[in-house]
């Protein structure tokens, strides 16, 4: 027996305005919950300076490394047991694996939007890297960081420090 096939036609228009509502407010809620890091989210008490210039806001660093205590929690005034390399804005400290591949990876980096040239002619690096220390920490721990940059020949670098404040009288 053959079917018969029932052909109704319909006026039936399908109204996406409230499906474009309901987009947007999960765009605002998405927009309003998430978190945006920054590179500055590292709990850090920078080092003091007598004479410090006020930082070019035009300056041309390619990125930030906070050299800071592991245990980001504690915020007490005692000498922390730990001191790690921060970078990228992450909350995760690197190891010197890590840090030695971002930093050859950052020392050729060419992007001329930025102005970032990579390597010159003598495989030196141009670009310039912001270190950001904790007062407290050890020079071991900048030092092996310097070290790692002489590898990767980085040898722009721009150290953040607190200018002192004047007491006034």
């Amino acid at each position: 027996m053959a079917r018969k096939k029932n052909k109704i036609q319909s006026d039936v228009e399908l109204d996406l305005t409230p499906m474009i509502d309901v987009v947007f407010q999960l765009i605002i809620f998405f927009m309003v919950v998430t978190q945006i890091t920054t590179q500055d989210n590292v709990n850090l008490r920078l080092p003091d300076a007598l004479a410090a210039n006020e930082e070019d806001p035009q300056a041309k660093k390619i990125f930030t490394v906070h050299i800071a205590p592991l245990d980001q929690k504690k915020a007490d005034d005692n000498l922390p047991d730990k001191f790690g390399w921060f970078c990228f804005g992450e909350g995760q400290a690197r190891t010197a694996d890590e840090m030695k591949l971002i930093l050859a990876k950052m020392a050729s980096l060419v992007d001329p939007a930025k102005e970032y040239t990579g390597l010159n002619a003598n495989g030196i690096s141009e670009n310039m890297i912001y270190v950001r220390c904790d007062a407290r920490c050890p020079a071991g721990e900048f030092a092996r960081l310097i070290e790692m940059m002489v590898e990767a020949k980085m040898y722009k670098i721009k150290v953040g420090i607190m200018k002192d404040q004047e007491v006034t009288k």
